[in-house]
């Protein structure tokens, strides 16, 4: 009786120790869970010298707000090899994908490229169907970039609106910025810039039912605009557009400098009004 009694402990010490190993691989697929097609995640992209940092408190007050929810990260090398953070839970109505490429001073044709990638495999790995996407900076420039090159809807997921945040649509206008920045972003950003110009070209290409809204920032002189890309710059992104399709916003306050419009809660209010309808 006793050898029975401790047999049958034996094997029940090794069905918990099973349970325990082999959880980790259970968390692991959870990470590939392909999203519900009801579901419509928001991407946000950074700018030159970006980084996770750059959306991370705007990120957070949403979720305070219940607005969404940061459930991915996806990281991109220097070479364009995508990997993923996180999940895309089908319960998260409004879920939140953040984009980081670790060459943050980047060309825009390598961006858009590297766009591509993350947006198809976004597609094939969750089953995305569609997405919104908000971008500051030159991260604006690099999402409209990707919807007036990429127009196979087999592959990557259809966009339904775009959010640009101070992105210099015209260029940057401040000789002393390029004297103390450094990277093949730069190239791009001056005004008149090739890669610009090419924006300016392709605007029948752009999509003619994806929704824009650009926001701008004025902290005291509308000329000099956020302090470094000025009021026109960052609203010129109104001709590449169909005007019925076009949403602008002025932020002005002292506050609104090129760094600080994602950090307040003006902006997150207006992104919110126009993605989901909060008010």
């Amino acid at each position: 009786m006793k050898r029975k009694y401790s047999i049958g402990i034996f094997f029940i010490l090794i069905l918990i120790i099973g349970l325990f190993i082999s959880r980790p691989k259970l968390i692991d697929e959870r990470s590939h869970v392909a999203a519900s097609p009801a579901i419509v995640p928001t991407l946000f992209l950074h700018g030159y010298k970006g980084s996770e940092r750059s959306f991370s408190t705007m990120l957070e007050r949403m979720d305070q707000q219940q607005w969404g929810t940061k459930t991915l990260v996806c990281f991109v090398n220097k070479k364009g090899r995508v990997s993923f953070k996180g999940s895309i839970p089908e319960n998260v109505e409004n879920p939140f994908i953040q984009v980081i490429f670790e060459n943050n001073r980047a060309k825009l044709s390598d961006q858009t490229k590297w766009l591509q990638e993350v947006m198809k495999q976004l597609k094939d790995r969750y089953h995305i169907q569609e997405i919104n996407l908000v971008g500051h900076s030159m991260g604006g420039l690099a999402l409209t970039n990707y919807l007036q090159t990429t127009v196979d809807e087999d592959l990557y997921p259809k966009a339904l609106k775009l959010v640009t945040i101070g992105s210099p649509f015209g260029g940057i206008d401040r000789e002393d910025y390029f004297n103390v920045n450094y990277g093949d972003a730069l190239i791009d950003l001056h005004p008149n810039s090739a890669a610009l110009q090419q924006l300016l070209k392709n605007k029948s290409a752009f999509p003619s039912d994806v929704s824009v809204l650009s926001i701008a920032g004025v902290m005291n002189n509308p000329l000099a605009g956020d302090g470094l890309v000025s009021l026109e710059s960052a609203l010129f992104n109104q001709y590449l557009v169909n005007r019925d399709q076009y949403t602008e916003n002025v932020i002005t306050d002292l506050a609104a400098t090129h760094s600080g419009l994602h950090e307040m809660e003006s902006v997150d209010q207006l992104i919110a009004e126009f993605l989901w309808g909060n008010k």
